[in-house]
């Protein structure tokens, strides 16, 4: 998968996450895990410690990051220093309650078999690096992480140029790697999404290109003529 720098992401249809990069492109994930989805192995929800490790969005109610990287780096942020002074068990109940239709007591039992650990009162503060380090690892594996679709959207072209006629009315448009394009052909790729407009109507019904509405000046239609 080509990578993109990821700036926000927001949940799309079907529980799908939609990725958003900077020169325009739209990654959809769909398919998979919530974790996958969302970049998230630890399911982390809204919340310091996903805003302090880069989190560009939400879907499904769990945090989105540009990257699983950095995803992780945010669940061993938490585990660190939120849960520092917790239990194992206190921390999962907190994590994983029972009131959001977790299996609390089955993911308490797991996280104690992976690291091999009798006692669930056991301070997170007193594990060792590699306990630490197992712990991650055992929350990811329950959260689950499962693989599904990827669609990368191109970013749309830009119009870079207008023509117009005596009367001042743009009848044509320079467009990248397109070169000019008359109006019709204009207002139908923007319909399919294909060139960086919208189509807008005049009070008296007929249809021309507007720009997108974002805060990018030079690609303002109104600048070009």
């Amino acid at each position: 998968m080509k990578s993109f720098k990821f700036v926000k992401a927001t949940e799309g249809e079907n529980s799908s996450t939609f990725y958003y990069a900077l020169d325009g492109t739209k990654t959809i994930k769909s398919g998979g895990s919530w974790a996958w989805r969302n970049n998230n192995p630890g399911n982390l929800r809204k919340g310091k410690y996903s805003r302090n490790n880069g989190c560009i969005g939400y879907s499904g109610g769990f945090a989105v990051f540009p990257t699983p990287e950095q995803g992780e780096a945010a669940l061993v942020d938490l585990i660190k220093n939120g849960y520092r002074n917790s239990s194992l068990e206190s921390m999962i109940k907190h994590y994983a309650p029972p009131k959001d239709r977790n299996k609390t007591a089955r993911y308490l039992k797991f996280i104690l078999s992976q690291l091999r650990i009798k006692n669930p009162k056991a301070m997170i503060r007193d594990l060792t690096a590699a306990q630490l380090e197992k712990l991650v690892k055992a929350i990811e594996q329950f959260e689950g992480w499962k693989p599904g679709k990827t669609e990368v959207i191109p970013a749309p072209l830009q119009i870079t140029m207008v023509m117009k006629n005596k009367k001042q009315t743009i009848v044509a448009y320079f467009v990248k790697t397109l070169g000019w394009i008359q109006k019709p052909e204009a207002l139908q790729l923007a319909r399919q999404g294909k060139i960086d407009a919208v189509v807008a109507h005049s009070r008296d019904g007929n249809p021309y290109l507007k720009t997108r509405p974002d805060t990018t000046v030079v690609n303002n239609l109104k600048n070009l003529g």
